[in-house]
């Protein structure tokens, strides 16, 4: 297990927001507005994923493989968020990510492929299922219990619920199935709608 020190935090990016003309300037502002702490970039999986689930409606293959369809496809992702950053650092290594951390006050952007595949079955806590239940919110809500950060930033496309539990904000769709079982235990999730004028958010610390 990497323990993230100094603080930082788990910054999800909608795979919503992929396609978005502005995310370029509405990501760097928002960024730039947040305390000087480390930040770490997961982009969701977007039309990419979106398009494997109706490839898996059209010639049926078990969930599975398209889970790990899906992994890939977070790699390129991960590629094209750091197109957006004015000083890309892109990583798929926990240990190159503990490096930055220790650094303070960077942000970088994180594959996750390797994580899941060799990393995250083998640490402790609730390991993450292979279908559809479990989306980039969860795969962040694992990287950030696994490096024990001090916050989790979910980015999406639409003005987050009240402050509710977990399990609700599960059942209304915001989140995925089981990212209330991901997220539990970590201090701080702060979900926020990048689209909208001023960025709403609200904030779920335990």
């Amino acid at each position: 297990m990497i323990v993230a020190e100094p603080p930082v935090r788990i910054v999800k990016v909608g795979g919503s927001l992929l396609d978005w003309p502005l995310l370029k300037n509405r990501l760097q502002e928002w960024l730039a507005a947040q305390p000087a702490v480390g930040s770490v970039l997961i982009a969701g999986g977007g039309d990419l994923t979106d398009s494997i689930r109706r490839a898996q409606a059209i010639h049926p293959f078990d969930d599975e493989a398209a889970h790990w369809m899906c992994v890939q496809a977070l790699s390129v992702t991960a590629r094209l968020l750091a197109t957006l950053l004015p000083d890309p650092r892109l990583t798929n290594s926990l240990a190159e990510l503990s490096a930055s951390l220790r650094s303070g006050g960077s942000t970088v952007v994180f594959d996750p492929a390797t994580f899941l595949q060799h990393d995250e079955p083998h640490e402790p806590g609730a390991v993450l299922p292979h279908d559809w239940t479990a989306t980039t919110d969860s795969i962040a809500a694992r990287l950030a219990a696994v490096t024990k950060t001090s916050e989790l930033v979910l980015l999406k496309s639409a003005d987050p619920p009240p402050a509710v539990s977990l399990a609700e904000l599960a059942s209304a769709g915001y989140v995925d199935r089981h990212f209330p079982l991901a997220a539990a235990g970590l201090p701080r999730i702060c979900l926020v709608n990048l689209r909208g004028e001023s960025y709403p958010e609200v904030t779920l610390a335990r």
